[in-house]
């Protein structure tokens, strides 16, 4: 793949609506505050080594997943056939043979709908040299600064250098087995790789049921049982029916727009599952989703208000975030993809306890999943991280980081022991969250190095006597 790509995804962008809703990445405050530079050989509180990365990004900006009437116009948001068999040069997609008794999930879409577009494509790439700019330190190596704790982060706290630069055998890619999904991380890899690679990176695109909260069918009946039960709860009931009507008169407004031959109310995902024979109502996810859809290119009914706006899509979130906070449904819809993150960290830290070069290039270091909102509020409901205060918009991006940290101690001898240990901070779009797991559990004194770091070996506990599992614990 080559530079050139991303000019020609540029270049065949209609300007007035690049113009009217360009992409910036989503602001955050920065993780971390440095005063100044340090060199390894002084002392420090804590020597800290970012070892691993783990990010799990929203798709870009889509076409409505509920079919509209104006089939060719959607058509035309998309990126050319030419322009995404350039994108997906230098990939490779892992799919699960089917043998078509595998039900497409209704969220996947038909037709354009449902699609990337070509703005989806530009904030993917602008995405993947965000992340770029993020992990590799363009400086010489041992460039170092200091936080204001005291404590020495290595290579200016990025995982990549100049001698250990960015490389496809050092990412692990999984994804969703939907176009948007693929085709979003795909252009990722072009801002990630802003000159091209030599080689294939694998797509892994065989556990789609794992890394959403609502696969279809659901993987357990006992999570089909808590949906409904959840459903049910007074306080919910008693919000939807104060919006009901509101609901009805946006629906009524949108009338006009929709493929109502097409446009199903089936399931929506986590606690919407829609009513038989209901074909001419919309539920509130689809309300949300179609709005958002319009309201980025200006085509909203003026009948609809900006206050009708953040009501419903405020409403779909809440009801999103109030099921999967259930400790028992976030355990049900996540705990696969939990592990996945877990078993990672696990490994990277096994790899620096048994091996002297931490540089050792022979193992993935940075993990991509291409998701959906879904995935990222259902892992962040799942680590019981504090929640932001906007839903993820398209291309929002989750960071699991793995830090090593040295620690030189004076014995009562006189002697210098070096004890090492493991952190871990979570972070969305820049802004770091904090988890809340581990909170009941003894920890030594000054076992936390800041406030936005959990220690690995808490966390793994906290999670495994939670979820009767062993995934880190120490033997």
């Amino acid at each position: 793949m080559k530079l050139v790509h991303t000019l020609i995804a540029v270049a065949s962008f209609p300007t007035a609506v690049l113009s009217s809703t360009a992409f910036s990445p989503p602001a955050g405050k920065a993780p971390l505050t440095f005063k100044c530079s340090g060199s390894i050989s002084q002392t420090y509180k804590k020597r800290l080594q970012l070892v691993q990365v783990q990010i799990i990004h929203r798709h870009g900006d889509r076409s409505p997943i509920t079919p509209l009437i104006n089939e060719e116009y959607w058509s035309n948001t998309l990126p050319s056939a030419a322009l995404l068999e350039k994108l997906s040069e230098g990939t490779k997609i892992n799919r699960i043979t089917s043998d078509g008794s595998k039900v497409a999930h209704a969220a996947g879409g038909i037709g354009p709908f449902g699609k990337l577009t070509k703005l989806g494509l530009l904030q993917m790439v602008e995405v993947g040299s965000r992340i770029r700019d993020d992990l590799h330190l363009d400086e010489e190596d041992g460039v170092n600064i200091v936080d204001e704790q005291g404590n020495l982060h290595i290579h200016s706290g990025r995982l990549f250098t100049k001698t250990n630069p960015i490389h496809p055998s050092k990412v692990k890619i999984m994804s969703t087995d939907f176009p948007r999904t693929i085709q979003s991380v795909q252009a990722l890899l072009l801002g990630l790789f802003p000159l091209g690679y030599d080689g294939e990176l694998e797509i892994d695109a065989q556990n789609t049921d794992i890394l959403i909260p609502d696969p279809q069918p659901r993987l357990s009946i006992e999570q089909v049982e808590l949906e409904r039960e959840l459903s049910k709860r007074p306080h919910l009931k008693e919000r939807e029916d104060e919006l009901k009507p509101l609901a009805e008169r946006i629906t009524a407004d949108l009338h006009h727009l929709i493929d109502w031959e097409n446009a199903s109310s089936g399931n929506w995902g986590i606690g919407e599952e829609g009513g038989e024979g209901e074909k001419k109502s919309l539920t509130f996810s689809q309300l949300s989703e179609v709005m958002t859809c319009l309201k980025v290119r200006d085509m909203l009914p003026d009948s609809i208000s900006q206050e009708d706006f953040k009501t419903i899509t405020s409403h779909s979130a809440w009801k999103w975030f109030e099921n999967l906070r259930d400790e028992n449904l976030a355990k049900l819809a996540m705990k696969n993809f939990m592990n996945f993150i877990m078993e990672n960290l696990s490994d990277a830290r096994n790899k620096h306890m048994n091996e002297e070069n931490s540089d050792d290039t022979d193992h993935p270091t940075l993990f991509i999943y291409s998701c959906h909102d879904s995935s990222l509020i259902g892992l962040m409901c799942a680590f019981k991280l504090s929640m932001p205060a906007e839903w993820p918009e398209y291309g929002s991006f989750l960071k699991v980081e793995l830090f090593k940290a040295e620690e030189d101690i004076e014995g009562d001898d006189g002697t210098i022991e070096t004890k090492i240990d493991y952190y871990v901070r979570f972070s969305l779009n820049g802004e770091v969250l904090h988890s809340s797991w581990g909170e009941d559990v003894s920890s030594g004194k000054d076992e936390e190095i800041q406030s936005d770091m959990i220690c690995l070996k808490k966390l793994s506990k906290s999670i495994a006597n939670e979820h009767g599992h062993d995934c880190i614990l120490d033997k």
